[in-house]
């Protein structure tokens, strides 16, 4: 997943980068909110961690212009501050939680976790006026029956298999990690990465072209080609 991460202080904003890291994220820090706007205008986030309280421009502000520019993006504001009345601001203006400092970094993991399979069932459950998703000159995904065709015949994978290519196709062109796969599948319970990667693999196999791609040392992702 690839998280911006808003945070003027020095070893706070590492420590979170160096988890998350760890995690299998992928992790664009800045320091300072006027850097925030200008990235978003040209590049999406799948989640995003402010901070309140930055130079320049604070994270209410950046909270505002990425709520109106990608409104679905689960977003969570960090603070120090125990003011009421900020936390309601944030809300107002459209975070998705509200993580007070200092604060434990599985706590923040747990959050993430939540967040993410919200919007990943969220993004499943939307309706769209064409429910054909064409992944290539081939293939084709239909969102009502959660079918795969190809050159127009329905493809045969078994209800674990499609459920992963559902959860590729409505986070297409995103990285998904171990974790999300293992949260979305098998709903948060134990799997090994090797039962994770046989299961990618047996879809990958299934395909004649590289729909899903690995990208070593992150997780996968799925494009249209």
């Amino acid at each position: 997943m690839k998280i911006l991460l808003l945070e003027d202080e020095f070893m706070l904003a590492r420590s979170i980068r160096t988890y998350l890291l760890a995690r299998g994220h992928l992790v664009d820090h800045y320091d300072n909110g006027k850097d925030v706007l200008d990235i978003i205008e040209t590049t999406q986030h799948d989640f995003y961690l402010l901070d309140i309280n930055t130079p320049i421009v604070g994270g209410l502000e950046c909270l505002k212009h990425i709520t109106k520019k990608y409104p679905n993006a689960p977003k969570i504001i960090i603070s120090a501050y125990h003011d009421i009345e900020y936390i309601s601001d944030a809300f107002d203006i459209g975070c998705s939680d509200y993580l007070k400092k200092p604060f434990n970094l599985k706590e923040l993991d747990i959050r993430l976790h939540h967040l993410t399979l919200q919007a990943q069932q969220l993004a499943v459950e939307i309706p769209s006026s064409d429910p054909l998703i064409h992944l290539s000159k081939h293939y084709t995904f239909n969102k009502e029956t959660s079918l795969l065709y190809l050159d127009g015949k329905v493809q045969k994978f078994t209800k674990r298999e499609y459920s992963l290519l559902v959860l590729f196709v409505s986070n297409l062109g995103q990285i998904m990690t171990d974790d999300s796969i293992r949260s979305f599948i098998w709903n948060g319970e134990e799997a090994e990465s090797s039962t994770i990667r046989s299961l990618v693999n047996r879809v990958r196999m299934k395909l004649n072209e590289d729909l899903i791609q690995n990208i070593r040392g992150f997780g996968y992702i799925m494009a249209k080609i």
